[in-house]
Formats: structure tokens, C-alpha cells, sequence
């Protein structure tokens, strides 16, 4: 009689325990993230030939606050003199740099106000991510926004290994395809959660071969938010002896 009970006790507990749910495809995924990525269009001015000639740069970028920050890549932003983000939808607003990182390739902006229908981010812990986790990029590659993007990763780089001119970033290097247009933008896991900021690939012929690289969520989070670096609009960079003799710069 005992074993009975307790056998009919078990079928009870699994009978009433929930169904699990079923796993996310990728679509679904994508669906759910999309409202928090966006597009970036900065405008800028350099010298050329003696005169100065405008440029535009396109990028992506995540929004990681209900007040309006956007978390994207330095190159996408930096030097620029107008930054227009565009949301899901159409809607476009200015930004402007709150904080930056060259050294790992991170900007932090600040939307002018948040349009209606944007979404914050879920942020993840990127010290649990491993190895051949599935992973999805989007962004706006050679401008065609709200593009997707899915791979794995491949490898983990610890900080001042892969780029000496970027020493503080920690990357994770992903084979899902990174374009012109993708930097800056969030690289999400199966639970939507952002890991990384899209930062460049290595390309012998100017397209996507598989090595992307994207510096990591905690890096982020830790140079932006944490010692949140001030964009004061001067670089500096040490003279080499030439340069120095040049620019008549004394001993």
C-alpha cells in the first residue's frame, strides 16, 4: 500500500508540474531583440588635398537605458560633428557623446529623447559565454538596416591580445558575418541578452571571412559605466623623435 501511495503521489507531482517550454529559434530571438538595436549615421568633416571635405560613417548601436544611452562602437562615432540614430520603424533623433574608450572601441551617445516603440537591452553576464554558443548579430551592414546575421563563437581573447591598439578590450571572436555598417551593434545569445559591442573583422579581401570581433559585454559595462571616461573631443597620442623634430617641438 505504501508503494502504491507513493507511486500515485508521483504521478500526481508530474502531472501537475508545467510542460517545459520550448526552446527559442532564432527567429524568435530576433523578433524579440530588434526593438533595442539601432542605426547610426554620423556626419564629419576632415582635411584632404589641402581642403576640408565632409564624410559620413553608418553604424549600429544598442540602447542600454530607459533615458535614452546607446552603447555603440568608438570608430562609428568618434570625430564626428552630427550623430542621427534611427529606431525600429523610421523614426530618427540626435545623439551626442557622453563617454568613450578608444583604446577597446567604445562609445556611450545620448539620444536627444527615446522614440516611442524603443526597447532597453537585456544585458548578460559575457564572463559565462563559451565556446561554441550560438549567437545572432544585427545591424545595418552597408546601411540595409535591421539585418541578421547568425553564428557561433569561436574563440575568447583576453584584453591586449589580438589589437595593441586596442589594449583594454576583451574580445569574443564569432563566424557569423560582420560588414561595413555592423559595427557598433549589439551580438545577442539564445536568451536575447546582449554579450558584446561589434567592434571589426580581419579580411584579406575587404568582405567577411569569419573573424569577427566583438568586445565583451562586461568590458563594456565596466569602461562606460563603471569609470564612465569622459569624450572631451582631444586625443592624444605620443610624438615619435621625427614627428617631434617636424613639428619643432623642443627636446
Amino acid at each position: 500500500m505504501r508503494m502504491l501511495a507513493a507511486a500515485l503521489a508521483l504521478a500526481a507531482a508530474v502531472a501537475a508540474a508545467p510542460a517545459p517550454s520550448p526552446a527559442q529559434t532564432v527567429g524568435d530571438v530576433f523578433r524579440q531583440v530588434t526593438p533595442s538595436v539601432v542605426v547610426i549615421r554620423a556626419r564629419g568633416r576632415e582635411i584632404s588635398g589641402g581642403s576640408v571635405v565632409g564624410y559620413s560613417e553608418t553604424g549600429s548601436g544598442v540602447l542600454i537605458s530607459a533615458d535614452g544611452k546607446v552603447v555603440t562602437a568608438a570608430h562609428v562615432v568618434n570625430l564626428t560633428d552630427s550623430i542621427t540614430v534611427e529606431v525600429l520603424g523610421g523614426e530618427s533623433v540626435s545623439a551626442r557623446v557622453i563617454a568613450w574608450e578608444p583604446a577597446a572601441d567604445l562609445s556611450m551617445i545620448q539620444l536627444e529623447r527615446v522614440p516611442k516603440g524603443a526597447q532597453v537591452g537585456k544585458l548578460a553576464n559575457s564572463d559565462t559565454v563559451r565556446v561554441g554558443d550560438q549567437v545572432l548579430v544585427v545591424g545595418a551592414p552597408y546601411g540595409l538596416s535591421y539585418s541578421l546575421s547568425v553564428g557561433y563563437i569561436s574563440a575568447r581573447w583576453p584584453p591586449n591580445t589580438v589589437y595593441r591598439s586596442m589594449p583594454l578590450a576583451e574580445f569574443s571572436q564569432t563566424d557569423a558575418v560582420i560588414n561595413t555598417g555592423n559595427s557598433g551593434g549589439p551580438i545577442f545569445n539564445m536568451a536575447g541578452e546582449v554579450i558584446g559591442i561589434v567592434s571589426h573583422n580581419i579580411s584579406k579581401g575587404g568582405g567577411s571571412e569569419g573573424l569577427g570581433f566583438v568586445v565583451t559585454w562586461n568590458t563594456a559595462r565596466q569602461l562606460l559605466l563603471e569609470k564612465r571616461s569622459v569624450w572631451t573631443g582631444v586625443e592624444g597620442e605620443i610624438l615619435t623623435e621625427r614627428q617631434a623634430d617636424i613639428l619643432n617641438c623642443p627636446p
